[in-house]
C-alpha cells in the first residue's frame, strides 16, 4: 500500500525559472510603452509668427508615424532575437541591445526634432516662406489682419 504513493508524481510541480530570452523581452515591452508615451509631448508642440501684417500658427500633434516605427522595431528586434536564439556570433541578447538601442534612438529624434522644426519654421516665415516644408502631423493655419477698422 505504501508502494502506491512512490509511484504518483506529485500534484505541484516546481515551476521552471523563464529563459533570459523572456525577462528581456517582458523588458523591452515595458521600455517600449514607456518610450511611446514619452514620445507623445515630444511629438506636440505649437507656435506663432507674425509677418508683414499676417499671423502663422504651426501645431504639431502625436505622430502616428513614429509610434508604428517604435512598435515595429520592437517586434522586428524580438523575432530577430527568437530566430537567433543559440547563435555563435549575433546571439539573441545582442539583438534585444540592438532593438532597445533602436527603439530609444526613435524617442530621442522626437525629441530632437521638436526645437529642429520650430526654428525651421521660425526662419521661414521670417524670411518670406510662408508655408515651410513640416512633417505630416504639423498643422498650419495662416490669419490675416482685419482691415476693417
Amino acid at each position: 500500500m505504501g508502494d502506491e504513493r512512490q509511484l504518483t508524481e506529485p500534484v505541484l510541480r516546481p515551476r521552471p525559472e523563464p529563459s533570459q530570452l523572456t525577462k528581456d523581452a517582458r523588458w523591452l515591452v515595458l521600455i517600449v510603452v514607456l518610450c511611446v508615451l514619452f514620445q507623445q509631448p515630444g511629438s506636440s508642440w505649437s507656435t506663432t509668427f507674425v509677418h508683414a501684417g499676417q499671423e502663422f500658427d504651426f501645431r504639431s500633434s502625436p505622430a502616428l508615424g513614429t509610434t508604428l516605427l517604435t512598435v515595429g522595431i520592437a517586434l522586428v528586434g524580438f523575432a530577430v532575437a527568437v530566430a537567433r536564439r543559440g547563435a555563435s556570433r549575433v546571439d539573441e541578447h545582442t539583438v534585444m541591445g540592438l532593438t532597445l538601442a533602436g527603439v530609444l534612438g526613435v524617442t530621442a529624434a522626437v525629441w530632437l526634432l521638436m526645437p529642429v522644426q520650430t526654428a525651421w519654421v521660425q526662419w521661414a516665415v521670417e524670411h518670406g516662406r510662408t508655408h515651410p516644408f513640416v512633417l505630416g502631423n504639423v498643422v498650419e493655419t495662416t490669419r490675416y489682419a482685419d482691415y476693417g477698422g
